[in-house]
């Protein structure tokens, strides 16, 4: 078992019953998108929230900056006092981020990966990766035994051979078919295909989830400094880190990705509305003289 089997596994068997009910793999794709972010939703709450608390307090978090731009030490201080205050912790929305970590993991470990997770060869009396790459070379199939989706889509377009190969052998066939769209290929520069919209679509959406985030959040752009600039620089390389991985391996990656992103466009607009950020009670300035009497008490 790999580390992350134990999520895998579970997640596996999520989209081998989704399949056998919907018997498409993209809706399967879509269907099971949807539930994975319900799963993880309590999480995405907890950010939000600690989100929404860090907003509210950027006013102060500014004038801090301004007053000791100069004394570093006083700044953290006072920074802390500020959190400490408001009841925040500034890693707390840091921490849903890392639980999620694994569970992206595991979710593209198994669309890479149908044949160990989703048809599950080797276990329930079904042959090996192994003896169902060999019969497929004996059909005439080319593909390599470590593509797995290749695997799998030449297992359903050789279906008949490998019945005949295994007699008595129920096995579950994917279709990798989608509104005319083969999601087992990978998308082609050198091609013109409707399959390069997939990349397109999936840096486009990449692209505008990290804009949003970084709007909806109240943080600058246009500021250079800090977590500001680490956040605009983000913005641009993570959809072009998408594209890249989206033309470099099978569509059905891609079109994962679409989904989750559009998913969690949604609920960044259905968050901010259900928490958004409470600004701050100014302090009620009390008489000198109750200030006068606290100090005597002192």
């Amino acid at each position: 078992m790999g580390i992350f089997d134990i999520i895998n596994i579970p997640l596996g068997y999520l989209f081998r019953y989704i399949y056998m009910f919907l018997q498409n793999y993209g809706w399967t794709l879509v269907l099971f998108t949807l539930i994975t972010k319900a799963i993880l939703l309590p999480l995405t709450i907890k950010q939000q929230k600690s989100m929404s608390k860090m907003q509210a307090i950027q006013p102060k978090l500014q004038e801090l900056q301004k007053k000791y731009q100069y004394d570093k030490e006083k700044l953290n201080q006072e920074t802390m006092k500020l959190y400490q205050s408001n009841d925040i912790n500034p890693m707390s929305g840091c921490l849903p981020l890392l639980i999620q970590f694994p569970v992206l993991i595991a979710l593209y470990n198994i669309i890479r990966s149908p044949l160990t997770y989703v048809i599950q060869l080797g276990k329930h009396g079904l042959p090996s990766i192994e003896e169902i790459h060999t019969a497929l070379t004996a059909l005439g199939s080319t593909v390599s035994v470590k593509d797995q989706i290749g695997i799998a889509a030449e297992m359903t377009r050789l279906a008949d051979g490998l019945a005949e190969a295994f007699p008595g052998v129920d096995m579950l066939y994917i279709d990798f078919s989608f509104f005319g769209l083969n999601l087992s290929q990978t998308p082609s520069l050198s091609v013109l295909s409707p399959l390069l919209l997939i990349p397109v679509l999936a840096g486009l959406t990449t692209f505008l989830t990290s804009w949003l985030t970084t709007k909806m959040n109240g943080q600058s752009t246009a500021n250079k400094d800090g977590a500001a600039g680490s956040m605009q620089m983000m913005t641009y390389f993570f959809p072009l880190m998408t594209v890249f991985f989206s033309v470099s391996l099978p569509a059905g990656l891609g079109f994962y990705w679409i989904i989750s992103n559009i998913v969690q466009i949604v609920q960044q607009y259905v968050m901010k509305i259900c928490f958004p950020p409470t600004p701050l009670e100014e302090p009620v300035q009390k008489h000198f003289r109750e200030r006068e009497a606290e100090r005597r008490k002192k």
